[in-house]
């Protein structure tokens, strides 16, 4: 029923313990990819050793993390593809509450999971619910996160998968396609994946240019009309949600004198006043304001207040 996808990359210390999450699984119906893209620490060997034909280990050159999901993907025989990074783990219940979220709604196409840094607890009630709305509300909680989410094959066998450009923000980009491809996913409540800030060289402590996140591909005017298929979202609908997604992410990116930004902030669709305004100072004045992580975080608070109750 799932095709594990594991991508691998000089995470040797972590990896035996994902792969032993997986093996702990009381729903068995699965295989494991693992794709070591280039590991330089032993990790693909120790799998080999560890592991043998349990798992199907590919090897390739290092080409970053999207290339190696999509090859795992490729690879895949199920119908369903879990994406597991190799220093998170599940309960041992993970995937047999999707198994059971998919056997009572057949024609989902994305599911979701509630994650934790810190801790998983005994969830012996599956529940979960629809994500109805979702571009009404994924502006202020996207929901998914790739150890805990499985989607449908058949998304990665009519769009493209992964972007390989992207350094941050490659999986916002699946998730937020599949959601316009299949329709309102599924979230399940259960705290049923460990999500791991033991790596220091994560991609979420980064900070990139801006062409190399996902903000300037979510403003192209074809990302709705190429990935909409059963989702009831109306382009109107997909224009707000881009304009706030947009004005809620990019303020980080004074920090680097990115010259973009104001190309950026000329392709925003849906104007709101009393944060477009702000926006609108001098980007040295918002370099200078940005900088101190107090005001910020203030800011960003504003602009969720304005979204959530002035520009609903």
């Amino acid at each position: 029923m799932f095709s594990i996808v594991i991508p691998l990359f000089n995470k040797k210390k972590f990896i035996c313990r994902a792969l032993d999450s997986v093996f702990e699984q009381r729903f068995k119906e699965f295989e494991v990819i693992v794709v070591d893209d280039g590991s330089t620490d032993g990790g693909g060997d120790l799998v080999e050793e560890q592991y043998k034909e349990k798992v199907k280990l590919i090897r390739q050159e290092n080409q970053g993390v999207s290339c190696a999901r999509n090859k795992g993907i490729q690879e895949a025989k199920y119908a369903y593809i879990a994406f597991l990074d190799a220093d998170d783990y599940w309960h041992p219940d993970y995937l047999g509450f999707v198994s059971k979220v998919i056997e009572e709604n057949p024609k989902v196409g994305i599911i979701g999971c509630h994650y934790d840094p810190y801790q998983l607890v005994n969830e012996p009630k599956l529940t979960y619910f629809r994500l109805e709305n979702y571009f009404k509300k994924a502006v202020h909680n996207t929901r998914f996160f790739t150890s805990a989410t499985c989607i449908k094959k058949e998304f990665f066998e009519n769009q493209p998968g992964f972007d390989s450009n992207l350094k941050l923000g490659e999986d916002i980009d699946v998730w937020l396609r599949a959601s316009l491809f299949f329709g309102d996913g599924i979230y399940i409540e259960n705290t049923l994946v460990y999500y791991s800030k033991e790596d220091s060289m994560r991609a979420t402590v980064k900070s990139y240019p801006l062409d190399q996140t996902l903000i300037p591909k979510v403003l192209s005017t074809e990302y709705y009309s190429n990935s909409i298929g059963d989702s009831t979202c109306s382009p109107f609908t997909f224009m707000k949600f881009q304009s706030k997604w947009t004005y809620l992410n990019l303020y980080q990116h004074y920090f680097s004198n990115d010259t973009r930004i104001e190309e950026v902030l000329s392709r925003i669709p849906k104007r709101f006043f009393l944060i477009h305004t702000i926006y609108s100072m001098p980007a040295r004045v918002l370099k200078a304001v940005f900088s101190s992580n107090r005001i910020s975080g203030l800011f960003r608070n504003y602009m969720k207040f304005c979204f959530r109750y002035l520009y609903t």
